[in-house]
């Protein structure tokens, strides 16, 4: 399925903060896009903001220090700078007002869990869908590594960061298709560590 023009100007216009923020964060946005149209096909999620959610949430990361983004200073940090930088971007596409608020709030709050703060996740669903796909990521063929590498675990131990995260009990998926997408790509890392 085709992204609409508006999100690949969107896109096109991230990169360029994305490519001084983390170097995962572009495959990492790649596999959100091709995720959120999916999952927004199938559950009836508001595509104009889920997308461009997805396509800005992280842009903050080219205004922060390079350290730990786990950090939660650092975490705040790029939700503030992102929030401004997806403003801007969304200014200059012109899109609706009404809908360019609300995406700039959630980039403004998107890693609030971090924060203690679940309750933004269960009552709004753009954001439930969000921290799915974000989590699910972490269990991806190429965000799996990229998170051993940054919380210093062996494949072993990130299979039961995974298992025993927090995420499961306080943020319960918010679909029945972004818990099998997860379900999927958690069983594919488990495969990897029998073959090894």
């Amino acid at each position: 399925m085709p992204i609409d023009e508006i999100y690949k100007k969107i896109w096109e216009m991230a990169k360029p903060y994305y490519e001084k923020g983390r170097p995962m964060d572009i495959e990492h946005v790649d596999w959100l896009i091709k995720e959120a149209m999916i999952v927004c096909e199938k559950e009836d999620i508001d595509i104009s903001l889920l997308m461009p959610l997805v396509i800005l949430h992280d842009v903050g990361y080219a205004k922060v220090p390079q350290e730990n983004p786990f950090k939660l200073n650092i975490r705040q940090l790029h939700m503030d700078e992102g929030a401004k930088i997806a403003k801007q971007i969304l200014d200059e596409v012109d899109y609706p007002e009404d809908k360019k608020t609300k995406v700039v709030s959630y980039v403004s709050v998107h890693d609030n869990w971090a924060l203690g703060d679940d309750h933004i996740y269960h009552e709004d669903k753009i954001l439930g869908v969000f921290n799915d796909l974000e989590y699910s990521w972490m269990a991806t063929e190429k965000g799996f590594p990229a998170l051993m590498k940054i919380l210093n675990k062996s494949h072993s131990e990130m299979l039961e960061h995974l298992e025993t995260n927090e995420k499961i009990k306080r943020r319960p998926f918010s679909t029945d298709t972004t818990k099998k997408l997860y379900e999927g790509c958690l069983k594919d890392r488990y495969a990897e560590q029998n073959k090894n």
